[in-house]
């Protein structure tokens, strides 16, 4: 090389290398700020208005009103003026793959519905699932799956199989439409425990799987057709599952029963009470016990207020769901029953309202749960059916909100790392393109789901079903 020549080349070195050492390292690609939508993180009574959420990898950095947050240089920014983003959703107390069509048994419980499943409620921006019994072998697997990585979807969380007494409550049972089609009446395989002393070896047994929480059903059926589980079975369920520091739900609709169940000490009632108000000694042993509450209402609710089933309109119902079901609840039989039992739907939905007034007031925890993942309960459409119940009961948008994030993830034990959006939690979230807390019915105007920093593709999540059309 001659002498010029090396004159020029060590020059430019030079140049290149001062040149980058004078600039800031850009932040890595990882980095995404999302700025000027309104927040409602979970935990403030009070929405943040133009807001800058800067996540990092599949973690929320910071988060705040502009001018409070430091937004990192050559971050890829996403605008979100005119926008709203709240925290993704719990459900509590669903039933995965538990239906094909308007058919229900053990044979279709598979991994690929349990897949679909998660799916649907991801769709919605429903990112836990906690399936509530008649769990069998194929949720192990496909639970460890999706904690490993190698499968998507909603988390799924599980309860097992569940128990209920011999002779008992017979869960899952087909719905009306299903059973006059032939289908058969329910899904056998729960625990049935005859004393405490096989309650707590069916407990154990159950433990083997590492259940997320356990659940039992108490219920004598409308008509108190069905044998209910003695207090004392039910108790060493409860007390052995506690040893293994796993929570009790439960299905219950009698205030009695409900306050004996709270002395035994279960944590989660997984319906209200129905058969009357609740009263002062329920309020207190709940609120001393700190039981939570899952109101399970959206169904009633829908019954009550939406005589003409609008909630089929939602464009993720045609995406997701069998078209023979959606026929069949558009059907003009379907519709004149439902007008014919308006009144007595609003009569007990108003009931159960009061009773849920006085339980908010009270300062009991109240979370999501619907019922939803079988047949007409829709999956992850539910959940936001749900927050217009809590509404209609007489909870704000944002307490209903909180019920359907944060308050859930305590109960689960997750809300250290989910539930609400705050800074070292994980980056999931809804991108509305309306205000929910001007009308709770904008949370289904879903523009993204974000789930662990990442966009959702949510058209890969519902593919139609070309075998049932």
């Amino acid at each position: 090389m001659k002498a010029h020549q090396m004159v020029i080349f060590v020059v430019a070195v030079l140049f290149l290398t001062l040149g980058g050492a004078a600039q800031q390292p850009g932040p890595p690609a990882a980095i995404t700020v999302i700025e000027g939508a309104t927040v409602i993180d979970g935990v403030s009574s009070q929405p943040i208005r133009d807001a800058i959420l800067v996540i990092d990898g599949d973690t929320i950095r910071s988060i705040g009103r502009r001018g409070s947050v430091t937004v990192p240089a050559g971050a890829r920014t996403i605008r979100a003026s005119g926008k709203t983003i709240i925290p993704a959703l719990f459900a509590l107390h669903t039933h995965l793959a538990m239906s094909e069509q308007w058919e229900r048994n053990k044979e279709l419980y598979t991994r690929e519905r349990l897949q679909r499943d998660a799916n649907m409620y991801l769709y919605y921006g429903v990112e836990h699932a906690v399936s509530m019994g008649g769990d069998w072998e194929p949720m192990w697997g496909f639970r460890a799956d999706q904690r490993a990585g190698r499968a998507g979807g909603a988390r799924v969380y599980s309860a097992g199989l569940g128990y209920s007494a011999v002779g008992g409550f017979e869960p899952m049972v087909p719905p009306r439409e299903s059973r006059a089609s032939g289908y058969p009446r329910g899904v056998q395989g729960v625990n049935r425990p005859a004393n405490p002393e096989e309650a707590r070896a069916m407990v154990r047994k159950e433990m083997v799987n590492k259940p997320d929480v356990q659940k039992i059903w108490l219920d004598g059926g409308q008509n108190g057709q069905f044998k209910k589980i003695d207090p004392e079975i039910y108790g060493a369920i409860i007390d052995e599952a506690h040893k293994h520091n796993v929570k009790v739900f439960v299905h219950n609709r009698g205030l009695e029963d409900a306050k004996e169940l709270i002395r035994r000490g279960v944590d989660v009632l997984g319906h209200p009470v129905s058969d009357k108000e609740v009263d002062e000694e329920f309020l207190q042993l709940a609120k001393d016990k700190r039981v939570a509450q899952i109101l399970t209402s959206a169904g009633g609710y829908n019954a009550a207020f939406d005589e003409k089933a609008s909630y089929l309109n939602d464009p993720g119902v045609p995406l997701l769901f069998f078209p023979i079901v959606l026929k069949a609840l558009r059907s003009g039989k379907y519709q004149e029953e439902r007008t014919a039992g308006v009144q007595a739907a609003r009569d007990r939905f108003e009931t159960a309202a009061r009773s849920t007034r006085k339980i908010f007031a009270k300062g009991i925890p109240i979370v999501m749960g619907t019922d939803s993942g079988s047949n007409a309960a829709f999956a992850g459409l539910w959940e936001h059916l749900e927050m217009q119940a809590m509404v209609k009961a007489g909870l704000t948008p944002m307490q209903a909100i909180q019920a359907g994030t944060l308050n859930s993830a305590r109960v689960l034990g997750v809300e250290k790392r989910y539930g609400s959006l705050e800074a070292n939690k994980v980056a999931d979230f809804i991108i509305l393109t309306a205000d929910p807390l001007s009308d709770i019915g904008n949370s289904r105007k879903i523009e993204a789901v974000w789930m662990n920093g990442k966009s959702v593709d949510r058209a890969m999540l519902a593919p139609r079903r070309a075998s049932s059309d």
